[in-house]
């Protein structure tokens, strides 16, 4: 860690990296973002070397940071250290103190309840602390959970699949195109995502598997249709697809 620190003092040092040197808070944060879903995809396909390689990137970001914020007297890699550990202590009462936590749900019963109280003088809404820049479909997910932690939730997946059907009722009675189908089509996706939630799936990764698979599958069409898919008809490339899912599957 200590030489990692270093190195990156160095890349920011007016004799280090132009590129670095010219990197501040906002123009990271791409980088933050590109990073950590490269080490999903690393986790998701198992290859623990490349976890390894990633997870270091993900570090870098972290430290590249704090770098900056050294550099700015707003804060130091020592501070951000402090204070999770500080955080981790105290939502852990039944770790590191005398509470008696003995289920997962006591502890993340406590876990809001300290976090709650840690929120005095602050807003109170359940929609506090979902962030504006999280992924559409991670936001949404992260939406109906919160307000679910509230009471505003069924109570099992049934009626949730009931609101979809509704949802999609609602989209196919509108006009092509037009803003009241968009509104109408997001419906559906909130609701299926509310859906997933009930299921115990995370929406944004059953649908980055879902994104994969596919992603694999055409790539196979295309071999299978000699590179030019373009020349064969719908029906052709349907059967292309079929024996794609065939040779995937045993893949």
């Amino acid at each position: 860690m200590e030489e990692l620190l270093s190195i990156m003092q160095k890349l920011r040092s007016p004799k280090g990296c132009p590129w670095d040197r010219e990197q501040n808070f906002n123009s990271l944060l791409p980088y933050l973002l590109e990073e950590s879903y490269e080490y999903i995809d690393a986790v998701q396909s198992g290859n623990v070397k490349l976890m390894v390689e990633e997870l270091g990137d993900v570090l870098l970001q972290v430290v590249f940071h704090a770098q900056i914020a050294k550099e700015e007297g707003k804060f130091t890699i020592d501070d951000v250290i402090k204070a999770i550990c500080e955080k981790m202590i105290r939502r852990h009462p039944h770790v590191f103190g005398d509470e008696n936590l003995g289920t997962s749900a006591e502890v993340l019963k406590k876990w809001e309840e300290i976090k709650n109280s840690e929120k005095e003088g602050k807003p109170k809404s359940a929609m506090d602390k979902v962030p504006h820049s999280m992924v559409a479909l991670s936001r949404a997910q992260e939406l109906s959970r919160r307000a679910a932690k509230v009471g505003f939730d069924w109570s099992n997946p049934e009626p949730v699949l009931e609101k979809v059907k509704e949802e999609i009722a609602e989209f196919e009675s509108e006009k092509n195109g037009s803003l009241e189908a968009e509104e109408e089509f997001g419906d559906i996706l909130f609701a299926l995502v509310n859906l997933a939630r009930h299921k115990g799936i995370n929406a944004e990764t059953a649908l980055a598997r879902a994104n994969a698979k596919f992603e694999k599958r055409f790539r196979q069409v295309e071999i299978l249709a000699g590179g030019n898919p373009q020349n064969f008809t719908l029906e052709e490339l349907d059967k292309f697809w079929n024996e794609a899912k065939n040779l995937t599957k045993s893949n």
